[in-house]
C-alpha cells in the first residue's frame, strides 16, 4: 500500500453534501443532508466517514481532508467544531477549509486569474485577479439574493403560474405548478405553516426546463432571465478585480449550468456587453474537485491568499 495520505475532498452545498476518498487507485463516495440540514460540522464528519468506509480498508495514517462550505458569506470558517469530530472518528493529519465559491473556482478553471459562476440550489461569483484581488458576488442566500439560481428559476415560474392563474390563463407551466405544490387555493396556507426549502423550490426548475425544451413561453423566459442575472453577477466580479477588460476565462458551474443549452445564449451574450473580452469556457471539473485540490497546499500561489484555513486536524481549540 502506498504511503501517501487518504486525500477527502467535501462540497458541503445547501440542498446535499458530497464527499470522495481518494487513496492507492481507489475511490470511495458519500452523500449526506445539506447545509440547512444540521450542524454543518456534523454534516462533513458524517460525509467523511462514509466516504472513508465505501473506500475500504485504508492504513492508519495520516489524511488530508479539503471542505468547501457554503453559508460561509466570505467569511473566515471556524474550524473547532469539524476538528473535534474528525478527532472523535480518530482521524490525525491536515484540514483545508474555504468557502464554497473558491472551490467551485478551483475545480472549474484551477489556479489561474478569471471568474467562476457557481449556480446550484443558490449562487456564488468569484473572479480573482493575478495580483491578488478577489471579489466575490452574491451568496447571499435564498431570501436575500441568489439571482438566476435554482431556487431563483424555481420562484420565478411559481411566481409566473400563480399570474397564469389570476388571468385563467391554462397552460403547461400552471398544470407543472400544480403538480408539484398542491391545489394552488390553499397554497398560501400551506406556505406559512411550512415553507418550502431553497432546495425544493430548485427540484421546481427541473421541470422549468423541461417546459422551456418544449417551447414553453414562459418557461422559456424564465430561464433567459436567469442567464442575464448570472451574467451581471460575473460582471461585477470582474470588475471589482479590474478584469472587465481582460482576456480572461469565466465558467460556470453546478446544476443550473447542466441546462446550458436553455442558459448560455442570454448569458454569453449579457456577459459580452459587460466584459467584452472575457472567454465563456466549459468548467474543467465541480466542486467537488476543487475540495480535493485544496489538499495541495499552497493554492493558486496568491490568487486566494486569506480565503483558504489550513491548519491540523489534532490541533486544540486557541492554539492555532
Amino acid at each position: 500500500m502506498s504511503g501517501a495520505p487518504v486525500r477527502i475532498g467535501v462540497d458541503l452545498g445547501q440542498g446535499g453534501c458530497r464527499a470522495v476518498a481518494h487513496h492507492d487507485g481507489r475511490t470511495g463516495h458519500a452523500r449526506t443532508p445539506g447545509f440547512w440540514s444540521g450542524q454543518p460540522a456534523a454534516r462533513i464528519a458524517d460525509a467523511v466517514g462514509a466516504a472513508l468506509a465505501d473506500l475500504g480498508p485504508a492504513p492508519d495514517g495520516p489524511v488530508a481532508v479539503g471542505v468547501g462550505m457554503t453559508g460561509l458569506n466570505g467569511r473566515t470558517p471556524s474550524t473547532d467544531d469539524l476538528r473535534s469530530r474528525l478527532r472523535d472518528r480518530g482521524l490525525r493529519g491536515t484540514l483545508h477549509v474555504a468557502d464554497d465559491s473558491v472551490t467551485a473556482y478551483l475545480g472549474a478553471l484551477g489556479p489561474v486569474p478569471g471568474a467562476v459562476v457557481a449556480a446550484g440550489t443558490g449562487v456564488v461569483v468569484l473572479a480573482a485577479a493575478p495580483d491578488g484581488r478577489t471579489a466575490r458576488v452574491d451568496g447571499w442566500g435564498a431570501a436575500l439574493g441568489d439571482r438566476g439560481s435554482g431556487h431563483w428559476i424555481g420562484r420565478a415560474a411559481l411566481r409566473r403560474a400563480l399570474r397564469q392563474r389570476d388571468r385563467d390563463r391554462a397552460g403547461p407551466l400552471l398544470d407543472a405548478a400544480v403538480a408539484t405544490f398542491g391545489p394552488l387555493e390553499t397554497l398560501p396556507a400551506r406556505w406559512r405553516e411550512q415553507p418550502p426549502t431553497p432546495e425544493q423550490l430548485a427540484g421546481f426548475a427541473g421541470a422549468v426546463a423541461e417546459l422551456a425544451r418544449a417551447g414553453d413561453p414562459d418557461a422559456r423566459s424564465v430561464w433567459r432571465r436567469a442567464g442575464v442575472l448570472l451574467a451581471d453577477s460575473a460582471v461585477a466580479a470582474l470588475r471589482r478585480t479590474g478584469l472587465a477588460g481582460a482576456d480572461v476565462p469565466v465558467a460556470g458551474t453546478g446544476g443550473v449550468f447542466a441546462a446550458a443549452d436553455l442558459l448560455l445564449p442570454t448569458f454569453t451574450r449579457a456577459l459580452r456587453v459587460g466584459a467584452p473580452y472575457a472567454r465563456p469556457v466549459t468548467a474543467t471539473a465541480d466542486p467537488l474537485a476543487g475540495a480535493l485540490a485544496l489538499c495541495a497546499r499552497p493554492t493558486g500561489g496568491t490568487l486566494f491568499t486569506g480565503l483558504v484555513v489550513h491548519c491540523d486536524i489534532e490541533e486544540r481549540a486557541g492554539k492555532r
